[in-house]
């Protein structure tokens, strides 16, 4: 036996079982981890065609509009705003994680997701778009989101980047201005 192979003893029952990713055997194990109870299947759902649709959504709208629509979508109701923003984030990375899909893997389609899919009960949501200034000559500007809830960030702000970062747009716009 090579000293580099964990012996049988020590691998866990999912180590064992689990077999290559894109398998549809290995695509039914990961599928069943993302999805923890029935209105997942649902939820999931909805959440890959949005993941498919939103990148040709934006095209021909201007996004004050898509955030509108997005805002006056209907939501799955939550009694919980911790659950909800970890059972969005488990769902959106099952169809993250597919390989037509990581594409997309980036901060706006994330806030995006959940600005659509979260909850804030009777919390005041909002989304931020900033710019993060180079950091040398010539370098290209990153551009950055997040959504709050209340004031609080709850999804997409980088560590470090609030001091750095310069606002762009907020959705909905602050009345205070």
């Amino acid at each position: 036996m090579k000293e580099s192979h964990k012996p049988l003893a020590a691998a866990s029952p999912d180590e064992l079982n689990l077999a290559p990713k894109w398998t549809p055997r290995g695509l039914a194990q990961r599928w069943r981890r993302a999805i923890q109870r029935p209105g997942d299947i649902a939820l999931a759902l909805k959440i890959g065609r949005f993941i498919r649709r939103v990148p040709n959504d934006l095209d021909p709208i201007a996004l004050p509009e898509l955030l509108a629509k997005l805002r006056a979508a209907p939501r799955p109701a939550a009694r919980d705003l911790a659950a909800d923003l970890q059972r969005i984030n488990r769902l959106q990375n099952a169809w993250l994680r597919l390989p037509f899909f990581r594409s997309r893997d980036n901060c706006y389609l994330r806030t995006f997701t959940f600005y659509r899919f979260l909850d804030p009960g009777g919390s005041d949501m909002r989304v931020h778009f900033v710019v993060e200034p180079a950091e040398r000559k010539g370098e290209r500007l990153k551009g950055h989101a997040w959504v709050t809830v209340d004031g609080r960030v709850v999804v997409g702000l980088p560590p470090g980047l609030g001091e750095r970062a310069r606002p762009i747009y907020t959705f909905p716009p602050d009345e205070r201005g």
